[in-house]
Formats: structure tokens, C-alpha cells, sequence
């Protein structure tokens, strides 16, 4: 085993020394008080240097800890660094004046009857004593870098630790909000806002009405519009906008859902709630007790949470936030027939009433869903005169020379025409919406 610093060495005259007395046939009790405290001394000399060479100098593992981090104590042994000439220098002269001891305890022995009376003056050589007290010190001193360096690798294991349960909990996060819906309406908002022409729907978001519910709390704006109106981009504009002004904000939940009625067979009410209450999970930082207690309870079991689980889940989350958006775009797309889109107003209108939820929700003009919002605030939704010039303005360019240069007949005579409906057009095959 390699022995760069002569650790093993000091440790193996050390144990001679101890062991020699004993060959003579002399119990330590019986020792000079002197011979006895330098026992002890080399004693504890001993036990320290061994456990250096075991735990630092011959552990890899110690030296891998602090690859890429300093170490105090490596610092003192390794290179040429003064420190560890002058640890080198003392382990030497330590070593050499122990044989020195070992060769006068053994002429002593031959020259006349062993005694402690005729080893005493070994125990008491000054250089000896010296150098294994000076030796003493080191090692106190290395074993005080070494307290140091357990407790910065300490320190870095538990920051290791922490990164390592943390990564551990969003895959777990993103396991259980998976197992609640693989439904994510995130990629339909993108499209719709990929469709939104500059500029369009700004007239939504500078509406006094908008503005207050924008503001206050515990309000609901309802939005009903003919067909083609253009809610459903008026909607995405109006999440984005809630995005782009609360998102460094944790304290404010936004959820949102895009009804459709081809989209029936996974629109049922559970897969609505489990949507909403998938994305207010999402943006907290850590699974809420009720998430992970609904996972625990059916995942095993292949069952799903009943409506009564999710309504009361889904209330305990959004009680959690000091302001919560929930935007429910095309009520009039929702099943009818099954009491779901019943349903969903109605636990809408219970969120809003006991947590103060804000909800902002769009339809056509049907009476069975207009009547449930006689108490609420309406804004209804048009295609706006600007938005019609801008939407042109944007497709114009993209014309012929001919039809650019009749621009503003174009514009005026279409957007006079429409009248809050919108205009849909056929370009190179495809139909465009005009907001």
C-alpha cells in the first residue's frame, strides 16, 4: 500500500513501542508516571494517525467527495504545498526518533534486568517526547479541517439531496397530473393566438366593463355573440393577456377550457373538472395533499374520483390562491343533454360564490344558458369595425397589385357589410377568421 506521507510508518513503530513493554513481561500499571503519559500520548497518536490513513489518504471515496469542490484538509496534503512539507518533515522526524526509542528500550532491555526503573529514561528523551507532541498538534489540527470538510460535504450533500427529491417530485407531479387528464388545452390556445391578426381584440381588453371585472373580485363577465362573432379568439386573447400580466405572480391561478362540441366524448363534466383542476395543480409549486390522497386512493385500484371528489378538490385548490381566473370559452358547445354543461355553470357560479373565483365565460344566444347569467355582468361580443380593417389590411398585403390598390374600397365596403358578424374567406383553399 502506497505510503506518500509515512503515516504507516509512525503507526508501525508506534505499536512496536506499545507492544515492546509488554514483551518484556511489564504491566503498564506499574509504569513511571511519566512513561505512562507518553503511553497515552503515543497512544492516541497512533489511533488518530490510523484513522487518517483509513478515512483520508488511503479513501478514494473522501477524495472523489471533493472532486470539483476545495477541501481544507486535502489542501494540507496534497502538492507541494508548505503545509504538507512540513506534516511530511514531522512524520519523519516523529518516525525517526521512535526507533531511536525502540533501539534504546532494546539495548536497555539487554544491558542489565528489566524494569521500568531501567526503561524510564527512554520514555522521558526530550526529543522524542517532542516530536511525537508536536506530531499530536498536527494531527489536532488536520482533525479540525477535517470537522470542516465534513461539514461543507455535508452541507453539499443535503443541496444534492434536496435537487434530487425535488426532481423526484415533478416527475412524480407530472405522473399523477397526467393519471388526473392527459387533456391539455395549452396547444389550442397557441394555435388561436398564432391566428389573432396584430392589433385585433384590443378593444375587449380597453373596455371599461372588462376592466373592472379584470380588477375586482369574486365577478363573472359574460360575453354571449352571435355565430362567427369571433369569441373563441377573443377568448384566447383574454388568457393570454391574464398570463402575460400575473405570470411571475404565485399567488394567482388561471385556468381555462374550450368547449367543443366535436370533442363531446372527452368533454364529459369529470373531464372539464379534472382539466381545471389539473392546471391549477400545475402552478403550484408542490402536489396539494388532496391530489396526492386522490391518486393514492384510486390509481392502485383502477378506479377514477367520483364528481363529488373532484368538486371538492378542485375548491380546496382554488381556495389556495389569492386570485383565480376561470375562462370557459363556447357554453353553447357544451353537452346538453347529459347536464353537463348545466353542471358546469352551476359549480362555475359555486366557485365564484365560495372561493371568489372570477369567471369570464362565452356562448351564442341560447336562452337556456343566457338566463342563468340574468345576475351577472354581459358584454357581448362583436366583430368590431377595427379588428374587420386590420384583419383586411394584414390578407391585403399578401394581394395582388390590383387588389392592393383598391385597399380602402375594400375595407370600407367589408367592413361596413359586416355589421358584428365575421367575414369568411377563402385564400389559396384555406377559410381564415377575420378575428
Amino acid at each position: 500500500m502506497a505510503d506518500p506521507f509515512g503515516i504507516i510508518g509512525v503507526i508501525g513503530v508506534a505499536t512496536q513501542l506499545i507492544q515492546m513493554t509488554v514483551q518484556f513481561g511489564l504491566d503498564w500499571k506499574d509504569a513511571p508516571s511519566d512513561a505512562r503519559a507518553f503511553a497515552v500520548e503515543l497512544q492516541t497518536l497512533r489511533t488518530v494517525l490510523q484513522e487518517t490513513n483509513k478515512n483520508i489518504t488511503q479513501n478514494p471515496d473522501f477524495v472523489n467527495a471533493f472532486e470539483g469542490r476545495h477541501s481544507t484538509i486535502l489542501s494540507q496534503l496534497s502538492g507541494q504545498s508548505p503545509q504538507q512539507t512540513a506534516a511530511k518533515s514531522m512524520l519523519s522526524a516523529c518516525e525517526d526518533e521512535l526507533k531511536k526509542m525502540v533501539k534504546d528500550l532494546t539495548k536497555r532491555a539487554q544491558s542489565s534486568r528489566v524494569s521500568w526503573e531501567t526503561l524510564k529514561g527512554a520514555f522521558t528523551a526530550r526529543k522524542t517526547r517532542e516530536a511525537v507532541e508536536n506530531l499530536n498538534r498536527q494531527c489536532q489540527a488536520l482533525n479540525s479541517m477535517a470537522v470542516i470538510d465534513a461539514i461543507a460535504i455535508g452541507a453539499s450533500t443535503h443541496c444534492k439531496v434536496v435537487e434530487i427529491r425535488k426532481a423526484m417530485e415533478e416527475v412524480q407531479k407530472h405522473q399523477i397530473l397526467e393519471w388526473l387528464t392527459p387533456i391539455d388545452y395549452a396547444p389550442q390556445q397557441i394555435d388561436f393566438i398564432k391566428r389573432r391578426q396584430s392589433g385585433t381584440g384590443q378593444w375587449l381588453l380597453d373596455h371599461p366593463g372588462f376592466k373592472k371585472w379584470l380588477q375586482s373580485d369574486k365577478k363573472i363577465l359574460f360575453c354571449p355573440g352571435i355565430p362567427g362573432a369571433g369569441k373563441t379568439i377573443l377568448t384566447a386573447i383574454v388568457v393570454e393577456h391574464l398570463i402575460n400580466q400575473y405570470h411571475d405572480n404565485p399567488n394567482v391561478g388561471i385556468a381555462y377550457i374550450y368547449c367543443n362540441f366535436r370533442r363531446n366524448d372527452e368533454q364529459k363534466l369529470d373531464d372539464l373538472l379534472t382539466s381545471l383542476l389539473k392546471q391549477l395543480t400545475e402552478s403550484l409549486p408542490s402536489l396539494p395533499k388532496v391530489i396526492t390522497e386522490l391518486y393514492k386512493r384510486h390509481k392502485t385500484k383502477r378506479t377514477r374520483p367520483s364528481t363529488d371528489e373532484l368538486l371538492k378538490a378542485l375548491q380546496e385548490i382554488a381556495a389556495s390562491y389569492a386570485r383565480l381566473f376561470v375562462v370557459i370559452d363556447a357554453l353553447d358547445e357544451c353537452e346538453a343533454a347529459s347536464g353537463c354543461r348545466s353542471r358546469l355553470i352551476e359549480e362555475g357560479f359555486t366557485l365564484q360564490d365560495r372561493c371568489g373565483v372570477n369567471l369570464f365565460m362565452t356562448s351564442r344566444f341560447i336562452p337556456e344558458i343566457t338566463n342563468k347569467f340574468d345576475k351577472s355582468c354581459w358584454l357581448e361580443i362583436r366583430a368590431s369595425k377595427g379588428d374587420i380593417e386590420r384583419y383586411l389590411e394584414g390578407h391585403i398585403k399578401q394581394s395582388s397589385a390590383t387588389i392592393q390598390k383598391m385597399q380602402e374600397e375594400i375595407k370600407t365596403t367589408i367592413s361596413d357589410a359586416v355589421d358584428g358578424m365575421y367575414v369568411l374567406l377563402k385564400e389559396n383553399g384555406e377559410d381564415h377568421t377575420l378575428i
